[in-house]
């Protein structure tokens, strides 16, 4: 939470600093899908970029983020099992068959199965991040509301109990 109110403070600051005009707003990246990613669900650089590859490309394998992404297997699994505990993408099993017909690919004698990934519906993805939001803005009420107390709290160094 911490880490995400450092973002929100430096967003604001940025803000601040260049005139409220859309072009510059998005030549500086602000508020961007990546920052919300980060900011309102916590997530890293590469768990951001594969949730926003995962909009766009529905029924994805393993190999194929590895290729785009240029990275070992193991990180994008480990990437893939975060987004679905958060519940930001789904997993689903595809025969080989479909996945290849599906991907446009040279049929192989190939057979068996394989886990593709899709994000989950934008609008469960908006809902997710509005609640969220809601949660945070409601905690930080709360702080605001009770920062009389912390003023109260000081040990013999003066730093904050907690």
């Amino acid at each position: 939470m911490k880490r995400g109110l450092e973002i929100i403070t430096k967003q604001l600051k940025e803000i601040e600093e260049i005139e409220i005009d859309k072009s510059h707003l998005d030549e500086k990246g602000i508020f961007k899908s990546k920052k919300l990613f980060q900011c309102i669900l916590g997530l890293n650089d590469l768990e951001s970029n594969v949730l926003s590859y995962l909009i766009k490309h529905s029924h994805t394998g393993t190999s194929e983020l590895t290729k785009f992404f240029e990275m070992d297997r193991s990180s994008i699994q480990r990437v893939l099992q975060n987004l679905t505990e958060v519940n930001l993408i789904k997993r689903e099993s595809m025969s080989l068959k479909a996945y290849e017909e599906m991907k446009g690919f040279t049929h192989s004698n190939k057979r068996g199965y394989l886990y593709v990934y899709s994000a989950m519906d934008v609008e469960f993805i908006k809902a997710q991040f509005k609640t969220l939001l809601d949660k945070w803005y409601g905690s930080m009420l709360n702080y605001i509301e009770h920062l009389d107390s912390l003023f109260d709290c000081f040990e013999t160094e003066g730093e904050l109990c907690l």
